[in-house]
């Protein structure tokens, strides 16, 4: 019989890369793979049954999608979740039920896959991964972000930071393995818990996808002007962008910024308030795409844009996944250096071009050095295609990962 291996998350597939990635390559090495997670929408589980093996067993423990979910238990459960996070603010009495729907549901379905080897993704999951090794379960863990230092002050108010961090302490020193996305962020998290150091697997893309591109020009309109691409789950505050928009005034070279993610409230207005169309840029909003499509919007571009900041230190931190998928699309990269996008600029000098975070001087010049040198970024995506060929795809990073589940099981 093959062993079992069950991977907790606590969110969409379709949001969730790494946990894809994962499933599909240990059920191809001859796993049984079964992933336990939330359903909150009935779109995105549909996006997410595409993208996993057929052999995976996806279980929505936890199922919040309106007209499959009974009104009380959405109701019950979405009013615990903010209660928890009110008592966590006002009181300062933190509670894991802070951090997800249905925590006792979610801890017991763990233990009834009775699996030999649980993953642990995202905040809940850590928590219930700590739960599952003092019962003597065998448990792995994949610091996606550093949860406890992953957010601003003001939204941590809500958040049991300190018991976050109680747990990410015990994952780092007794989980059968533990692996995050950067060196930087492997020694921080070392640091931080006196613990082994994690091993690496960055947030790369299959080489395969390239096959599934179409070649189309949807976002571009104008193949005149240079266009940058950025792109998050969110296009909201502490990203970047107020910074890059506001450095726009000072390149004069008109060029086009497509930005594409869920807009956060009222964003979209205030950057356009302050885009400088005077100087004849252009700003594009888009919606997220299925992620087999993504690939395909970035290629249409010249430069994909990594505006990280120092701040969430987790951020400053990590590798995300854009850099690595700006790559893989073959495009030049235009990122601040934060210490895990200068590991990456360091691997790849003729495709990431660093600009020194939030001084507008070294943004202008790194800008106006790619967007008026057509042969710089004619290299640049051929040296990304060839990096990411060589190190920055899946294809490299899943014998990794393959070699050391084989270690523990």
């Amino acid at each position: 019989m093959n062993k079992k291996i069950c991977i907790l998350t606590q969110s969409h597939l379709c949001r969730n890369p790494r946990v894809v990635k994962e499933a599909n390559s240990l059920v191809k090495a001859g796993y049984d793979v079964t992933i336990l997670t939330t359903f909150t929408y009935a779109d995105l589980l549909e996006e997410d049954l595409k993208l996993i093996d057929k052999r995976v067993k996806l279980k929505g423990v936890i199922n919040m999608i309106p007209g499959q979910a009974s009104k009380w238990y959405h109701l019950k459960e979405r009013l615990r979740k903010r209660i928890a996070g009110e008592i966590i603010a006002r009181f300062g009495i933190e509670n894991v039920y802070a951090l997800g729907y249905d925590y006792d549901r979610n801890l017991k379905a763990a233990i009834n896959e009775n699996a030999d080897l649980y993953t642990c993704h995202q905040e809940i999951s850590t928590v219930i991964g700590c739960k599952l090794m003092k019962k003597g379960r065998k448990v792995a863990f994949d610091f996606e972000d550093w949860y406890s230092h992953d957010l601003l002050p003001e939204a941590n108010k809500t958040r049991p930071v300190k018991l976050l961090e109680k747990y990410e302490k015990l994952a780092l020193n007794k989980g059968a393995l533990c692996y995050t996305t950067s060196d930087s962020l492997a020694q921080a998290l070392s640091d931080f818990a006196s613990s082994p150091l994690p091993k690496v697997l960055h947030n790369v893309f299959p080489l395969a996808e390239r096959d599934l591109m179409d070649g189309k020009h949807l976002d571009r309109n104008d193949l005149s002007m240079p266009s940058m691409h950025w792109y998050s789950q969110t296009i909201g505050p502490g990203r970047g962008l107020e910074f890059l928009i506001d450095s726009l005034n000072d390149v004069k070279t008109p060029l086009q910024l497509h930005l594409r993610g869920n807009l956060f409230g009222n964003f979209k207005d205030q950057l356009l308030d302050r885009f400088p169309t005077q100087s004849g840029h252009k700003i594009y909003f888009h919606k997220l795409v299925p992620h087999k499509e993504l690939l395909s919007r970035i290629a249409e571009h010249d430069i994909g844009l990594a505006t990280e900041e120092y701040t969430p230190e987790s951020r400053n931190l990590t590798i995300t996944n854009k850099v690595l998928q700006y790559m893989l699309a073959g495009i030049a990269v235009l990122a601040s250096d934060t210490s895990g996008q200068k590991e990456v600029a360091n691997e790849a000098p003729d495709c990431v071009f660093l600009f020194k975070n939030n001084e507008k001087e070294s943004l202008v010049n790194a800008l106006n050095g790619l967007i008026t040198n057509n042969e710089l970024i004619s290299d640049a995506k051929l040296n990304a295609l060839k990096v990411s060929s060589e190190k920055f795809c899946w294809e490299k990073q899943e014998i990794l990962l393959e070699s050391w589940i084989r270690s523990i099981i």
